[in-house]
């Protein structure tokens, strides 16, 4: 059984989508969704750190408010944020799997 829905945001269209879907099957299998956002490193070029700043308070709006209009819209599902560092593929598959170990179910 999963223990929660997992999906990576990043702004895009196709994520906000995949937040849609992914919120409607935490609600169906009554278990709390995960929004994860994880920021690319190291390929992010060097940056002022005024930048820096501002895409990690984009970010964190970005998860804040995108877990609270799931929340009206699905009112009681827990909704849980995080933000990653590291490649996305393997940020998102390892918060995915983080929860499966936890429950006995990995390797």
């Amino acid at each position: 059984m999963t223990a929660q829905v997992t999906v990576g945001l990043d702004g895009s269209k196709e994520s906000l989508a995949a937040v849609n879907w992914a919120a409607t099957a935490a609600v169906l299998r009554e278990v709390p969704l995960r929004l994860v956002h994880v920021k690319e490193w190291p390929n992010t070029p060097e940056m002022p750190l005024a930048y820096a700043r501002t895409l990690a308070e984009r970010a964190g709006t970005l998860l804040r408010d995108e877990a609270d209009r799931v929340r009206k819209e699905h009112p009681g599902l827990e909704v849980l944020t995080e933000r990653a560092r590291g490649r996305a593929a393997e940020g998102l598959t390892a918060a995915a799997n983080e929860v499966a170990c936890r429950n006995g179910a990995c390797a």
